[in-house]
This record gives structure tokens, C-alpha cells and sequence, in this order.
């Protein structure tokens, strides 16, 4: 059977001494050692039902440091099953044949268990460091791009309006009799025609005025009160009214402006919080690294130990 060659751990070249032009037979026989010991490190560890539970039973047998090594507690616990899942698969892999080796390879199964909480406490510090940009760009209250959206689109169905109502006034189709207006197309409150020129007259007293706009409604009041302060006929009322909705629309689209760059800003926020996320939080930053590469050294260590005990150098 031919064994697949495992590229994280390279197999060393057996070189041959030759001597006098003809192969030591010694040598060829420590050779053939060599290779077979090649290739139980290939291996993938036993086929049968029977072959697998023995194995499964030896990760049990060896996993000494089991019980201290993983977290129990509710926070950060973390499952047995899967460390000796991974310790049964590197029994498998290494082919421990004592006591030692078998502590070899159970302490590098601690070490890759470490370095799994590396990424884990990692994934945990960018979950923390994205909280807290989160809550900062979010400390006061601000829409989602849903709601300004639906709000942009309202005011645009104003303007819509707006226009449709201005070729009106200026057809002189509009009629300041009753509180409302209707046209072919077209509606408009006419009390609040009014309020809005009773808003731009300064020479009204400031407790009339403010009785006017939020006492109770009275059409014929305004009405009277417009045409005291010189908007008593239809042509005269639809030229302020003109004015004044040209402001209108100006202060409109200038608010339509300000809220698509709010939804720029919300859409550049997230990103932004998106790439940061990706950094973990500086003050554990060189910890983490450390002890990433600590535990990288470890396991190599360990495995040079062990294939030194199984003579592959």
C-alpha cells in the first residue's frame, strides 16, 4: 500500500554511503529501519472498528493532563470530546510505541489546544474592540439609512407635490374661500396657506400671532387678519405664497442633502468599524503574538524529540 506523503511533516532523505563502488549491506538495512519507520509516521492511523476503539481508548489512557488543561467553568468552557478527538487523531498520526513517546505527543496536543485559544481569545478581542467602536459611533441617537431613506423619500414626494401646486398658483386656479382646495389633480389645506404667511408678517403683534397659530382653528379670523396686513385678494395671497414656497423648497432639498450624507456617513461608519474590528486591541496585541510563536516553538521541539526517539534522524 502506498503512503501519501504528509507535506507538514517532510520526510528526511536517506542518503546510501557506498564504498568501493558497492553498497554496504549494513547501511541497506538500516535503510529499510528508516523507511518503515517513515512510514508508520504516515500513517493515518488504524482501519478497523477494534483498531479505532483501542485508539480511541489509548488517548483516554494517556490524556493525563486532561482534566486540568480544559476549561470546565460556564464562561470559556470548552469541550473534552474535541480535545481528545485530536489527541486520538495524533496517537494515530505519530505512532507513540512507549510511554515517553506517548507524553511527547500528548504535549503536543496540548500545544495545539493552546494555540486554538490564541485564535479563540483573538476572535474574543475583536468582538470586544468592535463593542466598543460600535457603542462610540453610536452613543447618540441616530437613523438607520431604512428610516432616512423613507424620510428622503417622503420629501421628495412633497417636492413633487410643491411643483404641482406652484403652476397652479401662478395660473391663478387656486381659491382662498374655504379651509381646502382641490383641483383636477391636486389638493392643498388652505389654513395652512395661511398660517404659513401669518408667519412671515412682522408687523403683528408677537401674543396675537402666537394665538393665531396655536389657538383653536379659526379660517375666517386669518382670513381677516391676512387682509388687514395686505393679502386680501386671491392674487395677492398666491404671489406671498410663491415667495415663500421658493424658500421652502430651497430649505427642503438642502435637507434632503444633509440626510443622504448622514446615510454616507452611516454606510462609511460600518465599514470603517468593519476594517478596525479586524486589528485586536493593542495592549494584548505582542501578548498574544508571543505566545502564538511560543507555542509554534513547542510543538516543534516536541516533535523533533519524539522522531529522535524513533530514530528517524
Amino acid at each position: 500500500m502506498k503512503h501519501q506523503r504528509n507535506s507538514e511533516f517532510p520526510i528526511p532523505i536517506v542518503k546510501e554511503e557506498i564504498g568501493n563502488g558497492k553498497k554496504d549491506s549494513k547501511m541497506t538495512t538500516e535503510k529499510q529501519l528508516n523507511a518503515n519507520r517513515l512510514n508508520a509516521l504516515q500513517s493515518t492511523g488504524p482501519k478497523t472498528e477494534k483498531g479505532k476503539a483501542i485508539i480511541s481508548s489509548n488517548a483516554v489512557k494517556h490524556g493525563i493532563f486532561t482534566k486540568d488543561l480544559i476549561v470546565s467553568s460556564h464562561l470559556g468552557k470548552e469541550d473534552e470530546g474535541e480535545y481528545l478527538e485530536m489527541l486520538t487523531n495524533l496517537i494515530g498520526c505519530l505512532s507513540p510505541q512507549n510511554q515517553m513517546e506517548s507524553l511527547l505527543v500528548e504535549k503536543i496536543a496540548i500545544d495545539f489546544w493552546r494555540l486554538r485559544r490564541v485564535v479563540r481569545f483573538e476572535a474574543g478581542s475583536i468582538g470586544k474592540f468592535l463593542e466598543e467602536i460600535f457603542n462610540d459611533f453610536y452613543s447618540h441617537p441616530r437613523k438607520t439609512n431604512q428610516e432616512i431613506d423613507a424620510e428622503i423619500e417622503g420629501k421628495k414626494e412633497y417636492l413633487e407635490w410643491l411643483s404641482s401646486y406652484e403652476k397652479c398658483l401662478k395660473r391663478g386656479e387656486v381659491s382662498f374661500d374655504q379651509p381646502t382646495w382641490e383641483g383636477e389633480d391636486i389638493a392643498s389645506d388652505i389654513l395652512e396657506d395661511f398660517y404659513l404667511i401669518l408667519r412671515s408678517i412682522d408687523s403683528i403683534p408677537y401674543a396675537e400671532k402666537d394665538k393665531l397659530l396655536y389657538g383653536p382653528s379659526n379660517f375666517a379670523k386669518l382670513k381677516e387678519v391676512l387682509g388687514q396686513n395686505g393679502y386680501s385678494s386671491k392674487k395677492e395671497i398666491s404671489a406671498k405664497l410663491l415667495e415663500l414656497y421658493v424658500k421652502q423648497r430651497q430649505q427642503i432639498e438642502d435637507e434632503i442633502v444633509e440626510l443622504q450624507r448622514k446615510r454616507l456617513e452611516n454606510i462609511e461608519g460600518d465599514r470603517l468599524n468593519s476594517l478596525l474590528g479586524m486589528i485586536p486591541q493593542e495592549d494584548s496585541t505582542d501578548k498574544i503574538l508571543k505566545y502564538e510563536r511560543s507555542m509554534q516553538k513547542s510543538i516543534f521541539q516536541n516533535l523533533f524529540l519524539l522522531k529522535k526517539l524513533q530514530r528517524v534522524f
